[in-house]
């Protein structure tokens, strides 16, 4: 069978979760580079893959995905050896879904801060209070807790500290998670967990240095 194909950018955050899920749990994908999403994926052929012409995309077996964490699931539910990412237990399964629902309003509110400056644009300040708000809120989350949905690692731990990672966008703003005391004892919980951790890390800081020598 195929490996399944992942059409990928190497500088986004939503694409690097689905490489570092594929990692851990040891599926091989065949990674396709698209330079300009706004381009590439509006071709016909993949305008009926993924209508929202976004990456990262997913084709496996003629099933094609959109949304990173929706990818992450699918994958984890698919082929991982045990449910420990994404438990098939409804009442656990539920804290994992709420965490991720939680990391997506977190992406959209770090986006608001770096995303204005590759547009000559400046960023409002109170896109930087958002963000720093919704870091306290993830504190309160790990009060007590080793992990955010659990007594384990799960998929909501990787999602929620790789789109920390977009932060290193823009450090000229000083926005720092490691403030909040229990992230910054979180943070090296996950980064230690698997190898492949910090393998994608160093992939996302090598294609960022790569784009700001450009």
């Amino acid at each position: 069978m195929a490996p399944p194909t992942l059409y990928d950018n190497p500088i986004s955050p939503p694409c690097r979760l689905v490489r570092l899920v594929a990692g851990v749990i040891g599926v091989d994908l065949k990674v396709v580079n698209v330079k300009d999403a706004g381009i590439d994926m509006k071709s016909p052929e993949m305008l009926k893959k993924n209508p929202q012409h976004t990456v990262p995309t997913l084709e496996d077996n003629g099933l094609c995905l959109a949304e990173s964490r929706a990818i992450s699931m699918y994958l984890i539910s698919k082929y991982a050896k045990d449910d420990s990412l994404y438990p098939k237990d409804v009442n656990k399964r539920v804290l994992v879904d709420q965490r991720l629902f939680y990391d997506q309003d977190l992406y959209n509110r770090i986006l608001s801060v770096f995303l204005p400056k590759f547009f000559g644009k400046q960023t409002d300040p109170s896109s930087i209070e958002k963000v720093n708000e919704g870091l306290e809120t993830l504190n309160r989350m790990l009060d007590g807790k080793q992990w955010l949905a659990g007594d384990n690692i799960t998929l909501a731990d990787y999602a929620i500290a790789n789109t920390l990672s977009a932060l290193e966008f823009a450090p000229e703003f000083g926005i720092d998670p490691t403030k909040q005391p229990n992230i910054k004892q979180w943070l090296p919980r996950v980064e230690s967990s698997s190898p492949k951790y910090g393998e994608s890390l160093k992939e996302f800081r090598e294609a960022l240095k790569k784009m700001a020598q450009k």
